[in-house]
């Protein structure tokens, strides 16, 4: 531990630098995809409003279980003037996938081409059934 402190003391700026770049790099990666939202404030956002909740999963996994109301599309078809997507610029679009990372990246390419109110579930449907939130069979 004092090799640590020491080698932090001797190193300060260095360190310092670390830390900011590593800062920077969390922000900018949280902007990026979307607002992330956790399985309550999911449920109070569809309980609150109409919006758009899509399944970015496959089809079988979709099949095989998923949160009631949500469409099942797949990435290629989020964009403007495909039948498959309804959504507007201004609709709020929740956008679902296994693990979350998915689902952020689309939410970044929609918010490129001007969606605004784009929502990831956070931790994709594995956080969901971990928080104990009820799937349903499609």
């Amino acid at each position: 531990m004092d090799k640590f402190i020491l080698f932090i003391s001797d190193n300060f700026l260095a360190v310092l630098f670390l830390l900011s770049l590593i800062t920077v790099f969390i922000i900018y990666e949280r902007k990026k995809g979307g607002t992330k939202v956790e399985p309550s404030e999911m449920t109070r956002l569809i309980n609150k409003g109409n919006p758009f909740v899509y399944d970015l999963r496959s089809a079988a996994e979709y099949s095989s279980g998923s949160i009631a109301g949500a469409q099942n599309i797949q990435i290629t078809n989020l964009m403007k003037g495909d039948a498959l997507f309804k959504a507007t610029e201004e609709d709020c679009v929740i956008l679902i996938c296994k693990t979350g990372t998915n689902s952020s990246k689309a939410a970044g390419e929609l918010k490129k081409i001007g969606y605004l109110n784009i929502n990831v579930l956070s931790g994709g449907i594995t956080n969901w059934t971990q928080s104990g939130m009820p799937l349903v069979k499609n």
